[in-house]
């Protein structure tokens, strides 16, 4: 199966001919490669190499989603390869990410680990833990409400499942994150191989760090819609792992929800939380809910948790009888 490779580009002049040569290393003879200009004011197209695979358009700007939507309408293939235009292709990537899209057909996306580098190193160490997280899930949809859980540079997409969920959406939010959760919603699923296939860059120009697009808040605004859509409806009785800064923000949520929390667990002695009352984890073992949310902030709080719930609830999964959030 031949790919289609989608590049949005604004001032990226400086990294450009790189990343399309590292796509150009990694393309097939009948690959595509898609490159929007979104309103670039440095000249990126005298830095592109010449290459009869290479679609140049020019437009805007009209900001990142408009791009995207502009290149996957002309990505002609049946799978679609995202780069940014800052980011470098690690070969090897096609082959490891095609073959588990082949053998699934409700399989939409296939992530990959990521290496970092950043203006003076590796990145800075926000940046660093979350690639560290990314690279070591063994579980994406269960992770769905944590933090997205898929590098959009990385990621191999079938076109149909786009086509069927509407593609990207605009909106005051992440629009990776969105489209990962729009897919599982409607029942695709999301994987990942436990190779590195793209080296991000971290700068200062970056837009997860300059668009409020990428806030925290409209990460939540996202998680929340999802779980209105796909998980509150018939939930009856529901526990809260986590009485900290964290658990207090998703339990005011969900009791503004109108959903039935009727435990709070922390070990840490507290006796209630905005009404419902507080228990120790060793009460979980006794206790009859539809689902408990894990909300927790603390670095390596989640995976403790994680073991817990496997010996006080072994019968339970993850993504099933218990989420994560974050």
């Amino acid at each position: 199966m031949s790919v289609s490779w989608l590049v949005p580009v604004r001032d990226g002049r400086p990294w450009l001919r790189a990343c399309l040569e590292s796509i150009l290393h990694e393309c097939g003879p009948d690959d595509q490669v898609v490159v929007v200009d979104d309103g670039s004011r440095d000249k990126p197209e005298e830095v592109c190499p010449n290459d009869s695979r290479i679609t140049w358009v020019q437009q805007g700007p009209l900001g990142i989603v408009a791009a995207l939507e502009t290149g996957r309408l002309l990505c002609r293939h049946a799978l679609i390869a995202r780069v940014d235009a800052d980011d470098l292709v690690i070969p090897g990537r096609i082959e490891a990410q095609r073959a588990l899209l082949v053998a699934n057909d409700r399989l939409a996306v296939v992530g990959g680990q990521a290496f970092m580098v950043g203006d003076h190193g590796r990145g800075n160490a926000g940046m660093r833990a979350y690639v560290d997280w990314v690279n070591g899930l063994p579980d994406l949809r269960a992770a769905i409400l944590t933090e997205s859980p898929l590098f959009h540079p990385a990621v191999l997409m079938r076109a149909a499942a786009l086509d069927e969920v509407g593609g990207y959406h605009q909106g005051d939010f992440p629009e990776d994150y969105d489209l990962w959760l729009r897919l599982v919603g409607a029942g695709f699923e999301l994987a990942s191989v436990k190779v590195p296939v793209v080296c991000l860059r971290d700068h200062g120009t970056r837009l997860t760090r300059t668009d409020t697009r990428y806030r925290r808040a409209a990460f939540d605004g996202l998680k929340k819609r999802w779980m209105r859509e796909h998980l509150l409806a018939d939930l009856r009785r529901v526990g809260v792992w986590g009485a900290g800064k964290t658990g207090r923000h998703w339990l005011r949520w969900l009791l503004a929800e109108g959903v039935d929390v009727v435990a709070v667990v922390d070990p840490f002695g507290a006796t209630e939380r905005q009404g419902v009352t507080v228990f120790s984890p060793l009460s979980l073992r006794d206790m009859e809910l539809d689902q408990m949310f894990v909300a927790v902030g603390a670095r390596g709080a989640r995976a403790l948790i994680r073991r817990h719930l496997v010996a006080l609830k072994p019968t339970w999964i993850e993504g099933r009888d218990w989420w994560a959030l974050a």
